[in-house]
């Protein structure tokens, strides 16, 4: 009697531990998609294909919309190139949440990050820019996330064209 109650109890204590990791949101699609690496045949197997076929895309996503931005050179090959990249690499994400957290709900450490007013043209949008790690918050007015953006990190500074002198 005893053996039957312990594998009951243990097989009521797994069942739960796994009904308690199922309900674990998954990570979105969208962030496997690695900046100056993904290219828009990665993206578009992740998302699908965009109504935008120009080098800035935007995408329905989980909780938002994203909008990425690939590279329209072919390395540092062209004038005006400025990474040594393949044409239709993703150099830029900017994600927008459909139900946006509020500042302070994101614990972010301030310090790391630069203030700076997006434009005169709206001065109620704030951002917060860390260039180390390549990631930009802008906020409306009430403090409310407007959208996240990534863009290339300083590690990627060896990727920089060289320029003639």
């Amino acid at each position: 009697m005893i053996s039957i109650l312990s594998i009951l109890i243990i097989s009521l204590t797994c069942s739960s531990a796994v009904v308690a990791r199922s309900k674990v949101p998954a990570e979105p699609k969208w962030r496997k998609i690695v900046l100056m690496r993904s290219t828009r045949e990665d993206v578009e197997r992740l998302l699908g294909s965009s109504q935008y076929r120009g080098f800035s895309a935007s995408y329905p996503v989980e909780d938002g919309a994203l909008d990425v931005e690939y590279y329209p050179f072919n390395h540092c090959a062209t004038e005006g190139a400025d990474l040594n990249v393949a044409q239709w690499t993703v150099v830029e994400l900017t994600y927008e949440p459909d139900n946006p957290p509020r500042l302070a709900d994101l614990n972010l450490d301030l310090k790391k990050f630069r203030k700076q007013r997006e434009s005169i043209h709206v001065p109620d949008l704030i951002s917060y820019i860390n260039n180390e790690k390549g990631v930009d918050y802008t906020f409306q007015a009430d403090n409310t996330l407007s959208s996240i953006r990534y863009f290339p990190a300083k590690r990627y500074d060896y990727l920089r064209c060289q320029k003639a002198s």
